[in-house]
């Protein structure tokens, strides 16, 4: 309220007014929403600060029914993982186990899931089966002249969060971010069993052609490892093919996935998989 200066005293009903006025708007909006302003980094680029809100009150409404801003500002996104069922529980949903299957009809349970047995190998944050075998995989890539370097790992659902704005505010839309990248609660980086990998400081696209990913093609499968979103396989994945990320499944279903030319986990275990 503007200040109106009087040189005449006058009725005192201006603070009863102003008090009125601040009760009324305590009412309207306290309790309803709190915002946040976040920074975080890209993968290719920087991009600026994105806000966040949250909603405070009970809401069963999915964070990605939220609306979506312009380019240069974020999608809004409940950092709160819903307690919403996604999928039915069926012999892949636990993931706490290797043969789990995350995509964007499967998400984690509950989405806050935090693997307990995390260890860091070669620059591999991991569950400690996947540490282990990716570690072997490591220096036999290593021997063979073609080193891997690991550009992202496990990834926590509030970092999953960051990435997903991130992806949002440089493709320009939830619906473009969801080609490449996870919503927060269906990341298979979640799991500690799934990470991105590079040859030195050539990543993503960049991966395709290089001698580490022609290796791997050949040899993941003798160490666990599949090329979690095969080219060609978009329909049934849901996501864009990224030849850099692999994920862990220990020896015997990734060599018999090799043996009978099966590209994804959704057809070996007859899982449904493509968009949400």
């Amino acid at each position: 309220m503007p200040h109106i200066h009087s040189h005449a005293p006058g009725p005192r009903r201006a603070p009863l007014l102003i008090v009125s006025v601040v009760v009324a708007m305590v009412a309207i909006f306290a309790g309803t929403l709190v915002a946040l302003r976040v920074g975080i980094g890209a993968p290719r680029g920087t991009v600026p600060a994105l806000a966040i809100i949250t909603i405070k009150s009970p809401s069963t409404t999915p964070f990605w029914q939220a609306i979506t801003k312009p380019a240069d500002q974020a999608a809004i996104l409940d950092v709160t993982p819903s307690t919403i069922p996604c999928d039915t529980p069926n012999a892949h949903s636990d993931p706490r186990q290797i043969n789990v299957v995350i995509n964007k009809k499967h998400c984690l349970s509950p989405r806050s899931f935090a693997p307990s047995d995390l260890v860091t190998i070669g620059g591999a944050t991991l569950t400690s089966a996947a540490a282990s075998a990716f570690g072997k995989m490591a220096d036999a890539a290593a021997a063979a002249g073609v080193p891997l370097s690991v550009t992202s790992s496990y990834r926590s659902y509030q970092s999953q969060v960051s990435t997903y704005n991130t992806w949002v505010a440089q493709n320009g839309s939830a619906d473009a971010a969801d080609k490449v990248s996870a919503r927060p609660g269906y990341s298979e980086h979640q799991t500690g069993l799934a990470l991105d990998l590079a040859a030195g400081s050539c990543g993503l696209e960049c991966f395709t052609t290089t001698a580490q990913s022609a290796w791997l093609i050949t040899h993941a499968a003798d160490y666990g490892f599949i090329n979690r979103y095969p080219r060609g396989a978009e329909a049934i994945t849901g996501y864009s093919p990224e030849p850099w990320h692999y994920r862990y499944v220990g020896v015997a279903v990734a060599q018999d996935m090799a043996a009978r030319g099966i590209p994804t986990l959704e057809q070996y275990w007859n899982i449904t998989g493509g968009d949400y």
